[in-house]
């Protein structure tokens, strides 16, 4: 009985296993059917939207067309009914007008020659003006594939560079922690000794120099997406889902860089004075204070309270006069210190800062003055060529780190 329940066992199993195996054979199946179906229906509704558009086009002359017609129609009718006139007119007077005859028919000669020249001026007339409007027509097709061309070229070496550059930053983040950790055991170095040999300084504008380029790039690249979609619904441009694919990545990547937690550099915090420049501090300020009182006693018993005003400045300037010295000395490598900070943060600040000024007054420029033709030899170069200069100046860094 054992062995029929195992039987039936590993029959369930075996029975199991293909139908398993026929439902995954099936759901790829079925995925394909779906992708090819996918596939035809978007190549329908393309080819929809391109005849709808063409109906529209036809539409639009059709209309055209009839009007003029109907234009015809009543100069011929205007022009009839004037020359019924006349007619009446002349029969009336033929009597009195039987010697004008031929110049009336020699007028009527020069009215029929006027009016096959209107006819073939209009023809020719509008024949030239359909011929430049596909020449214009032409041009247009052919410098917004130019257009479109340069912005595919340009947001896929912009994607390139910013993926090893987001790598770089995301290292750069991981390098800070490790050194602010190495650097929180190691306590028995003095504190401006170790600032001063630690290349964290170094790591610290490396990673304010990349984070410039990158956020100049996404700069760019949203006065790109201003430009190439400010008349989306007027012109229908070719391969746009590849450059909306490729915005689409690029905004993964800002998404990507956003999410990076950004470290809290050392250039940047303001520092706190240690306990022993505070005791330092606090010393000559209890002797200046003893030194104050001691002045202070015989000048109250022998002075008005006019005179009392005016000696505290006095004794104000000689606390000061104390400290100063004490401050000084304890001051003077903080100092330093500060300065060459402040010196790096402000010089990476004003590098970024002056480039997304540049690229701002360029793009106000190219909203202003030009059209989309021009774009692409301003702004977008200039930036590809100082993001290479930039990653091939920095190599021996990256390797040191």
């Amino acid at each position: 009985m054992a062995f029929v329940l195992r039987s039936f066992l590993t029959l369930d199993r075996v029975q199991k296993e293909e139908a398993l195996k026929f439902r995954v054979a099936k759901t790829g199946e079925v995925g394909e059917v779906e992708k090819e179906l996918a596939a035809e229906i978007s190549a329908l509704e393309k080819q929809r939207n391109e005849i709808e558009a063409q109906l529209k086009q036809v539409n639009i002359s059709l209309a055209a067309a009839s009007a003029r017609l109907q234009n015809v129609r009543e100069e011929r009718d205007q022009f009839y009914d004037a020359n019924d006139e006349i007619v009446a007119h002349l029969k009336t007077r033929e009597d009195d007008l039987s010697k004008s005859i031929g110049s009336c028919i020699v007028e009527a000669d020069v009215l029929s020659s006027w009016i096959k020249f209107l006819e073939d001026a209009w023809a020719l007339q509008s024949s030239f003006t359909e011929n430049k409007e596909k020449e214009a027509n032409v041009e247009l097709e052919r410098h917004e594939d130019y257009f479109v061309n340069l912005v595919l070229q340009l947001l896929s070496a912009y994607e390139k560079e910013l993926r090893p550059s987001i790598n770089r930053i995301r290292k750069y983040v991981f390098n800070l922690k490790s050194l602010v950790e190495s650097s929180a055991e190691e306590s028995g170095l003095a504190s401006s000794e170790s600032k001063a040999l630690s290349p964290r300084k170094s790591l610290e504008l490396e990673y304010l120099d990349h984070e410039a380029k990158i956020i100049t790039t996404f700069s760019v690249v949203d006065n790109m997406m201003e430009q190439f979609y400010a008349q989306q619904g007027k012109i229908s441009r070719k391969d746009e889902p590849k450059i909306k694919e490729l915005f689409e990545n690029i905004e993964k990547l800002r998404e990507e860089f956003e999410s990076i937690e950004r470290p809290e550099l050392e250039m940047e915090v303001p520092e706190v004075p240690s306990q022993e420049d505070a005791s330092s501090h606090k010393i000559p300020d209890e002797s200046t204070h003893t030194a104050k009182k001691a002045t202070e006693a015989p000048a109250t018993a022998t002075s008005t309270k006019p005179e009392q005003v005016s000696d505290a400045p006095s004794y104000k300037m000689l606390d000061e006069s104390v400290s100063i010295p004490a401050r000084e000395a304890t001051e003077a490598p903080a100092a330093g210190e500060k300065e060459e900070k402040k010196a790096a943060a402000t010089k990476a600040e004003q590098v970024s800062e002056a480039e997304l000024a540049k690229l701002e007054s360029k793009s106000e420029n190219i909203n202003q003055d030009y059209s989309a033709e021009e774009i692409g030899g301003w702004e977008f170069d200039e930036l590809e060529k100082e993001l290479n200069t930039g990653d091939s100046g920095n190599p021996r860094k990256d390797r040191n780190i």
